[in-house]
């Protein structure tokens, strides 16, 4: 089962202004940092996620690659991303493994479909937000605490949870 989360790649890139400059010079390095950003923000909440490019303009066959442990899609010609994640997310949804599904679009059009076919909808600002909080979480998590180089103390190398958990065990 699991739980997806699907992003309408230029929807996100056009809607965040960290993307602003960058789209301007290079739309290829603007959909890597995205799909980079995806991956890792999926890992952190256990999302399976899939990232979908539209090419309604551009000639050939829909590409789908795996990039960073996340689904990459690129849609085949004259179809639009809104389309393919109208249909995917009522496939994941409906079908034999009734997945829960997160839709990230600022389409208004699309959010209907999206609850239509009974997905979740994400705006790209709630989850330029929520990526922020995830990264400040990562971070924080990651962190060394001040001293723990220079000492070699188990307190100061351990996680909080864990080392309330000894302290409380310790007490008894």
């Amino acid at each position: 089962m699991g739980e997806y989360l699907i992003v309408d790649g230029y929807n996100v890139i056009n809607a965040w202004k960290e993307f602003a400059q960058l789209r301007q010079t290079s739309l290829e390095h603007a959909r890597e940092l995205l799909v980079a950003g995806v991956s890792e923000y999926a890992a952190f909440k256990g999302y399976k996620a899939i990232v979908v490019f539209d090419a309604l303009e551009v000639a050939g066959n829909a590409a789908v690659e795996t990039i960073h442990g996340i689904q990459v899609v690129y849609t085949s010609e004259g179809e639009t991303a809104d389309s393919w994640i109208e249909r995917r997310a009522y496939e994941l949804g409906h079908g034999s493994q009734k997945s829960k599904v997160f839709v990230v679009t600022s389409d208004y059009a699309e959010q209907i479909n999206i609850l239509g076919a009974g997905a979740y909808r994400i705006s790209a600002r709630e989850f330029r937000e929520d990526y922020k909080k995830a990264k400040q979480q990562i971070a924080d998590r990651l962190r060394i605490p001040r001293g723990a180089l220079n000492r070699n103390e188990l307190g100061g190398r351990i996680n909080g949870h864990v080392l309330e958990h000894l302290e409380k065990m310790r007490r008894r």
